[in-house]
């Protein structure tokens, strides 16, 4: 498991990556501690790829609220 931690819009996204015991990879977020996002349905091949799906989805849903200093 492996975890990152940003600042995106003035909020707080904390992403964790989990590996499954095949070797493929999960991802889940929060934004501001607040609320839960996960992709468990559909995993990647790698924690680099998961990483970079999360994101896109948690930089999207923090670039649609309001900004914060």
């Amino acid at each position: 498991m492996s975890t990152e931690t940003y600042v995106r819009n003035g909020h707080h996204v904390e992403i964790t990556i989990d590996h499954d015991p095949t070797g493929q990879c999960t991802w889940s977020y929060t934004i501001d501690a607040d609320g839960f996002t996960e992709m468990r349905d559909r995993p990647l091949e790698s924690a680099e790829a998961a990483m970079e799906a999360a994101k896109n989805h948690a930089n999207a849903k923090a670039d649609m609220l309001p900004a914060q200093e």
